[in-house]
């Protein structure tokens, strides 16, 4: 196992660091990165736990409408074009945010962070490594995945001692001075013009990715299997945005301390490394297909531990569970699409399922807010968030197989 990732590393280092670099680079755009400035931006413009959830989600949903739209771009426009642009639209966002002196204009930038970070920037990192990688994209989506374990590993400490240090406004400054001078930069280096991994699919022949029977999307809409196979996408999206979102009340219900939360983020970036690297050689030798209704069965551990404990030590393992679950599931669901829908229109394909994870993600901070407003036990929360969890496998494991209609 070891040895065939050290054999894709070897033969191509390049486009596994410029997939990796876009996943590392979408964290500011992450809901773990809003979690901390969470409580800054309630406090600079005197929002609550409700009403800043309001406002991220409904920022969040116009950015799942939005993804649709524009996330079809990488399979049309060259990936170092791509790169350039989100890159630019990421900073820019940033230093809006950093100038608001008013909630209209907080909404503004919150908006399009999302929209290039969460969005974007893991559109152009998860399609480049799936289309690209034919028989070994399981191991490739797990190597490319370290990159954003990396971001889920050092944002939520850095963001926390600097926000506390300089301010949020001056954090948001450097965070886009950093895409501007490394990410972009970086990101121009690790391509050539002359590389076909940057080419979009309709410039590059499918024998060359080794793939046939690519859908369009209207072909995908019209398949009861995808309805049957995408809650499993979305379920940790959805659950896990609107728990890290308010994860200060649930330290407090918990009495836990907001730095012992941030440390276990190192955690949760471990155990979905360790996930994915696991799950990336199943895929590739018993298909996504037969994997992926089995992914979330650690996420439905977790939710139960961490609903029936207020011991310290059972943040970590929430967070461990929950971490090695999302680790294989984004690599048997990133899979799982190629291997259904083929990968000429992946783009489209991912941009709608990634439309309506973060749909998901923006309905969730503002229920679990006006829930927690309106006294709901957080631990009731965890137990429900069990028992979805367990009906959402259970779809997967009932799904017809996918046929294209004509």
């Amino acid at each position: 196992m070891i040895k065939d990732y050290y054999k894709l590393i070897k033969v191509y280092p390049r486009f596994l660091a410029f997939s990796a670099l876009h996943m590392f680079f979408s964290s500011p755009g992450q809901s773990f990165s809003f979690a901390l400035f969470g409580p800054a931006f309630s406090a600079a413009f005197d929002l609550g736990a409700g009403g800043f959830g309001l406002l991220y989600s409904i920022a969040t949903l116009i950015s799942a409408g939005l993804l649709p739209i524009f996330g079809p771009i990488v399979d049309r426009v060259n990936l170092r074009i791509c790169s350039i642009l989100v890159g630019t639209l990421m900073a820019i966002s940033m230093l809006i945010t950093s100038f608001a002196t008013s909630v209209p204009v907080l909404f503004v930038g919150v908006l399009f962070l999302r929209f290039s970070g969460q969005g974007l920037m893991t559109q152009i990192g998860g399609v480049s490594a799936t289309r690209f990688f034919g028989a070994g994209r399981g191991k490739a989506l797990a190597i490319v995945g370290l990159g954003l374990s990396l971001g889920i590993a050092t944002f939520p400490l850095a963001l926390e001692n600097l926000i506390s240090t300089f301010g949020w406004e001056w954090t948001l400054i450097f965070l886009a001075l950093l895409v501007l001078f490394l990410f972009l930069p970086c990101s121009m280096a690790l391509l050539k013009k002359s590389d076909t991994f940057q080419l979009p699919p309709a410039r590059v022949s499918e024998v060359e990715y080794g793939e046939k029977n690519a859908w369009n999307r209207k072909d995908v809409l019209k398949t009861p299997f995808f309805y049957f196979a995408v809650p499993i996408a979305l379920l940790i999206p959805f659950f896990s945005t609107g728990l890290i979102i308010h994860i200060g009340s649930i330290a407090l219900y918990k009495g836990w301390t907001m730095k012992w939360m941030a440390s276990c983020f190192i955690i949760s970036a471990i155990s979905g490394r360790v996930g994915s690297f696991f799950m990336g050689p199943f895929v590739d030798r018993f298909t996504a297909k037969k994997l992926f209704p089995f992914v979330l069965i650690p996420y439905a551990i977790a939710m139960t531990v961490a609903a029936f404990n207020t011991h310290p030590f059972a943040a970590p393992v929430w967070f461990f569970l929950a971490g090695a679950s999302f680790g294989c599931m984004t690599v048997a669901m990133s899979s799982l699409w190629a291997e259904a829908f083929g990968i000429e229109s992946l783009g489209a394909i991912s941009s709608l399922v990634g439309a309506t994870g973060v749909f998901a993600s923006a309905l969730s901070p503002f229920l679990f807010g006006w829930l927690l407003d309106h006294g709901l036990n957080i631990d009731h929360l965890f137990l429900s968030g069990a028992f979805l969890t367990i009906g959402v496998s259970f779809l997967g494991l009932i799904a017809p197989a996918p046929k294209k209609h004509t």
